[in-house]
């Protein structure tokens, strides 16, 4: 118990810590030039678990893109999809990014019911622009609920012409070393997350083939 409140401990502390870092790196994405790209999620999109907070899945896939794209990080942890919808992507307005990802989920696998929670997926494929990106939710929580919520999530995605990196696909057991504290990815599980969504960055045309 006692190296479980430690490894959560260290958790909370990035959570403050990432935050701040994406606020300062956010200020000078803004006032620089260059193809953007918008980030909304929830901790694992601010790279909680990671050894820092450009080792999550953002700071290690904006690398892949090349040194001219910038990233505005608009995600929050513990947000949930309603907030994604209602507060991060209004948020964006005027921005005119050419990229766009939204892979959010762990917080309503534990939280929102599955009705809300396939009704908010559902607003948020309706309310993304055509090519934007949104994950599946990865595995290891809920699995049943998530199973449904993703079979949702890839038909409204096609529906309305996102792209779909597909997290469920992409990670699974054995989980035995991939993550920071049970919940959080580490490095090596966010590598899972980067697999994912470059396959469908390559898709789009974001990254070579």
């Amino acid at each position: 118990m006692g190296i479980v409140r430690r490894l959560f401990r260290r958790s909370f502390e990035q959570v403050d810590a990432y935050r701040d870092a994406w606020t300062t790196q956010n200020a000078a994405a803004l006032a620089a030039e260059g193809p953007l790209w918008v980030v909304l999620g929830d901790s694992a999109a601010q790279g909680v678990g990671a050894s820092s907070h450009l080792s999550g899945y953002v700071g290690v896939v904006l690398s892949g893109l090349g040194p001219q794209w910038r990233v505005v990080n608009l995600s929050r942890s513990g947000a949930r999809t309603r907030e994604v919808v209602d507060v991060q992507w209004p948020a964006a307005a005027g921005l005119q990014p050419a990229l766009v990802t939204a892979l959010v989920g762990g917080n309503d696998a534990l939280h929102t019911s599955r009705t809300q929670w396939l009704a908010d997926v559902r607003d948020l494929c309706a309310a993304l622009p055509a090519g934007a990106v949104v994950g599946t939710v990865a595995r290891g929580l809920f699995e049943r609920k998530t199973r449904r919520v993703n079979e949702v999530i890839r038909s409204s995605a096609t529906e309305h012409g996102l792209l779909v990196a597909d997290l469920w696909a992409h990670t699974g057991p054995p989980y035995r070393g991939l993550y920071a504290d049970g919940l959080h990815p580490n490095d090596r599980g966010y590598a899972q997350w980067v697999s994912a969504l470059e396959a469908a960055l390559q898709q789009g045309g974001h990254l070579p083939e």
